[in-house]
């Protein structure tokens, strides 16, 4: 480790230097190296450095090693210390380190200059042990500030990609809990066919043929296996969606924030230049209902897909306190609907969205969304459609299903 400055103490051989600090912040920041290892490696490495420098200014190896292997004793010492105080389990507690950091610096320097007396290199004065003490509180807290810093940007980037991945999750749990009420709506509709299944049966049995009773009897057994397999599948995500809310509380600002980062990062896949703008009545309002961010997030994503190359999405809340319910709009300026298309835009099977191979999509968002809305007394509708100007859609929902945990 090669020094970066020094000051020599009057006419002595005592040096204080940059490396100590810097050997203090690896051993702070790489906190799986070995202490009391690393030291003897320094204190050698330093200790030949500082030798091979010596004997170049034409000096005797004599002489240069009975004046740089006291930096041996330094580095040693001060690695013992740091192992024996085992300075690392104040990382949440920075002034302490610095406490310690100054009283190994100053025991070590003590300990160097014991050994250069020893051979009476060096005549110890007050002044000289006043200079190095200050030298270490200067020093070390200089280092603890620099490590401070290091400490904040390290939590910063932990912080921020913790946050990612929790906005990811929230998403992703969105998406779960609109599968689910497709699935809850699936259960229903299998346990009604397995019932209209059985009543048609017992009437083919007393009136026409038995075979035919046996066979629609084996299809209401087939239906009712995948009714189960459906509720085991739907206990699953309900578990799962009920442990995400107790922890997922977002007031409007965050939530929007989720929106558009993701949608932006949307928009940004598909190659398109889309700004996302928003307005909101009321930003402290908390949003608890992973319906909301499903419905809202499906419509963001139509509209990036239905705008080509450049255009504008903005998403409008109302919701005024006190108010029974709560209003969204998405608005954007892409191409729009036809006019023939808009009473057919809420039915199953209908898109006008087609792949690069020219596969049409499923055509099952805007008519699940109004499902869903229906189930929970809201609704949508299309206000307005003029090509390259305004396509708005407009979200009703009831404030309680906004703003409390009971969903599913």
């Amino acid at each position: 480790m090669s020094d970066l400055f020094h000051l020599v103490e009057m006419e002595s051989s005592f040096f204080i230097t940059l490396s100590v600090p810097v050997f203090l912040l690896f051993l702070l920041y790489f906190n799986f190296l070995k202490p009391v290892f690393s030291g003897i490696l320094v204190g050698f490495a330093v200790f030949s450095f500082r030798t091979t420098l010596s004997v170049i200014d034409q000096n005797s190896l004599h002489e240069s090693i009975l004046l740089h292997f006291p930096v041996v004793v330094f580095f040693v010492i001060y690695g013992i210390l740091f192992w024996l105080f085992y300075l690392e389990r104040f990382y949440s507690k920075p002034g302490f380190i610095g406490i310690y950091a100054v009283i190994l610096d100053t025991a070590s320097s003590f300990s160097e200059l014991a050994v250069r007396n020893s051979y009476a290199l060096i005549d110890p004065s007050f002044s000289l042990m006043s200079t190095i003490l200050l030298l270490a509180i200067l020093r070390n807290f200089f280092v603890m500030g620099f490590f401070m810093l290091i400490l904040y940007n390290k939590e910063q980037a932990k912080y921020e990609e913790e946050k990612k991945q929790s906005d990811h999750m929230f998403l992703l749990i969105s998406d779960l809990y609109a599968e689910s009420i497709q699935l809850k709506q699936s259960i229903a509709r299998s346990e009604k066919i397995t019932s209209n299944l059985y009543y048609l049966s017992k009437e083919i049995k007393n009136d026409v043929s038995l075979p035919l009773s046996k066979k629609i009897l084996e299809m209401a057994g087939e239906v009712h296996d995948f009714k189960k397999d459906h509720q085991r599948i739907f206990a699953s995500l309900e578990q799962i969606i009920k442990d995400q809310k107790k922890t997922e509380q977002l007031n409007v600002c965050q939530l929007l924030e989720i929106l558009i980062k993701s949608n932006e990062a949307y928009a940004s896949y598909l190659e398109k230049n889309i700004t996302i703008s928003v307005s909101v009545l009321n930003k402290q309002d908390m949003i608890h209902s992973f319906l909301t961010m499903s419905v809202i997030n499906n419509l963001i994503s139509n509209s990036i897909e239905s705008i080509n190359g450049t255009g504008h999405i903005n998403l409008n809340i109302e919701n005024p306190e006190g108010s029974k319910f709560i209003y969204f709009q998405v608005t954007d300026d892409g191409p729009g609907i036809k006019k023939q298309d808009q009473p057919l835009i809420f039915s199953p099977g209908f898109t006008t969205k087609y792949n690069k191979e020219g596969n049409p999509s499923n055509g099952i968002g805007l008519s699940y969304i109004k499902h869903s809305l229906e189930s929970f007394n809201g609704s949508i509708t299309l206000e307005e459609s003029t090509p390259h100007i305004q396509t708005r859609f407009s979200v009703v929902l009831p404030r309680e299903i906004v703003n409390d945990h009971k969903e599913v």
